[in-house]
């Protein structure tokens, strides 16, 4: 029988504070809960672990004007009501143990903490003893103070993270982009452990260092222990404690200064890339596998959908140049334009999938490393035309890719009643012109690059069919993208 009514049960999520230090630089100023993690809000996370009973007692403070309703609430409830204190900071690498705690608090007989100092999380068997200390809560959220929380039991069940302290954090978010259904990721403080069904991509992934030549070696990191484990297969990587370029692009954490030394040895990356001779009519060839044929096989893919027609139906019939045939064709029609601008004379080792979720950085120590190669199991497939991993990175940086991926975006009705995608962009809009500055310095045609962008967003829609609205948004971001491809060659 329950000791407290979930009726006299107050869950005070304490967001009044912002990050601070070494964190700040990776996600920018902000308070925890808005943090995005595996496409959710941390705060949003919090609240999904909640059960259903719980979440009428939920108290989200932001700050301090939110203080005098919660002290009102408190002062109002009776004698019974208890309440439990949790800071955004606290970081747990297991929601269901939260569910777990929360189901368990109302049989609880006695106050606990799970540090005897600056706990991020205090239950309080009698919500009027925090009143109590009112002006010390006012002022400051708990786990600030300094005083000890002696004759308090402590809960050991749950053991969160300080994401405030930058060790804590880089733990937490560390592999923090979702990975695909097929996929299982396994991390310990020292290793990640990979594994799949799709046994050959997984021998394709760890086969990648040891086909590279040596000189793309130190950007790699290198996998190990590759098992044949019947109907899945896996292998192992060391584990490195830096945070992804999505997650410090999304939140607006890089400068200008930041931002184009890390650009800068991204393109280097690039440009240094071991080279192979060949002809521009085989290099036109591969392009067309690349950039038009995959492509039309993605579009035939998403069409033989149920699901894939619904969508583009619907697109269809709110603007008819979504409709994915219409995309395909004008696609083509541009590609057979500039065709010549896809024609190289040299073939690029490619790491195949760039984009910044892959990319590891430290912005403070210029450290960078590529994880999650597309990988190949000869070597002779290791060459691929050089313009692929250049779109990939492109489809981060104009193409907010990143963004769309982790549901910072929205959809709404223009005056026209035309779909129109939005971000919340910080200072992007300068980073990405830099980006452009750069990719002339490297005599890269930026139209080209950008074409070949479109058609990785398109290419993508049948492999993103679990996520609707993200189909959605990458059909609204490769129109947009063959709008200004369009608009610049007729400038």
């Amino acid at each position: 029988m329950m000791l407290i009514s979930s009726e006299k049960l107050l869950i005070i999520y304490d967001d009044r504070e912002t990050t601070k230090g070494d964190v700040c630089s990776l996600v920018g100023q902000r308070r925890f809960g808005d943090i995005t993690f595996k496409r959710r809000l941390l705060v949003d996370h919090f609240r999904a672990a909640l059960p259903a009973w719980a979440s009428e007692g939920l108290v989200h403070l932001r700050s301090v004007d939110d203080i005098p309703a919660l002290r009102s609430r408190i002062e109002t409830s009776g004698e019974d009501t208890a309440a439990c204190v949790i800071a955004s900071r606290a970081g747990f690498m297991d929601f269901e143990h939260l569910t777990q705690l929360i189901e368990r608090l109302p049989y609880a007989e006695e106050d606990f903490t799970d540090h005897l100092y600056k706990p991020l999380l205090v239950f309080l068997r009698s919500a009027h003893s925090l009143v109590e200390q009112w002006p010390k809560f006012a002022a400051a959220p708990i786990h600030t103070w300094e005083q000890a929380w002696q004759g308090k039991q402590r809960v050991h069940s749950v053991e969160p993270l300080d994401l405030g302290k930058i060790r804590a954090f880089l733990s937490f978010t560390c592999g923090s982009t979702a990975t695909r259904h097929f996929n299982e990721i396994k991390i310990d403080s020292y290793y990640y452990t990979k594994r799949s069904s799709d046994k050959r991509k997984m021998l394709a992934e760890y086969s990648f260092y040891g086909l590279v030549p040596e000189s793309m070696r130190p950007w790699l990191i290198q996998p190990f222990e590759y098992k044949d484990e019947g109907e899945c297969a896996s292998y192992k990587m060391l584990r490195y404690y830096l945070a992804d370029a999505s997650l410090q692009w999304v939140h607006g954490s890089f400068e200008r200064d930041t931002f184009a030394t890390f650009i800068e040895r991204l393109l280097f990356f690039i440009s240094e890339r071991p080279k192979q001779t060949c002809s521009k009519e085989q290099s036109a060839a591969i392009a067309r596998d690349l950039f038009v044929k995959k492509l039309e096989a993605r579009v035939g893919q998403l069409l033989a959908m149920p699901e894939g027609q619904r969508l583009n139906q619907l697109a269809t019939s709110v603007s008819p140049e979504l409709d994915i045939k219409v995309q395909l064709k004008r696609y083509l029609a541009l590609y057979k334009k500039h065709e010549k601008g896809f024609a190289f004379d040299h073939l690029a080792v490619g790491h195949g999938d760039p984009c910044f979720s892959n990319i590891l950085y430290d912005q403070g120590r210029y450290l960078l490393k590529l994880i999650d190669p597309k990988g190949v199991v000869v070597e002779q497939d290791l060459w691929t035309h050089p313009l692929y991993d250049l779109c990939k990175i492109s489809h981060s940086v104009l193409g907010d890719y990143d963004f769309i991926n982790n549901g910072l975006y929205s959809v709404r009705f223009s005056d026209t009643n035309d779909l129109v995608l939005d971000f919340t962009h910080t200072n992007h809009a300068a980073l990405k012109s830099l980006f452009l500055q750069r990719i002339k310095t490297y005599r890269y045609d930026s139209h080209i690059m950008r074409l070949g962008e479109a058609s990785l967003f398109l290419s993508m829609l049948p492999l993103h069919i679990d996520y609707p609205n993200k189909v959605i948004a990458f059909m609204l971001k490769a129109r947009q993208i063959l709008d200004e491809v369009e608009r610049e060659k007729h400038n």
